[in-house]
């Protein structure tokens, strides 16, 4: 408001209007607050699930490493069976 403008009223009104913006202020300040509020907590769930995804990624990593082990394992009991039952035939060819 130009002090042009604020000529015509009286010094009550202006007090009033002075008050009025003041309490838009204040609302607005309390408004932005909650705002930045649900702003940050919504930046910490990103954040958790960002963290989330990783410890999931590595999870999988280590279920996929354990299942090849597992794999390799058994793939070799199973060529030990084989030999070994190979040795028990070349004994009873014997």
């Amino acid at each position: 408001m130009r002090s042009r403008d604020c000529r015509h009223y009286s010094r009550r009104e202006l007090i009033e209007i002075i008050y009025e913006l003041e309490r838009r202020e204040e609302k607005l300040e309390r408004k932005l607050e909650k705002t930045k509020a649900k702003l940050k907590q919504r930046s910490e769930r990103m954040d958790r699930a960002g963290t989330l995804a990783e410890v999931t990624a590595v999870i999988a990593g280590l279920f996929e490493a354990a299942d090849e082990t597992a794999a390799m394992y058994l793939a070799g009991i199973k060529a030990q069976e084989e030999s070994m039952g190979e040795r028990e035939a070349e004994e009873r060819a014997s």
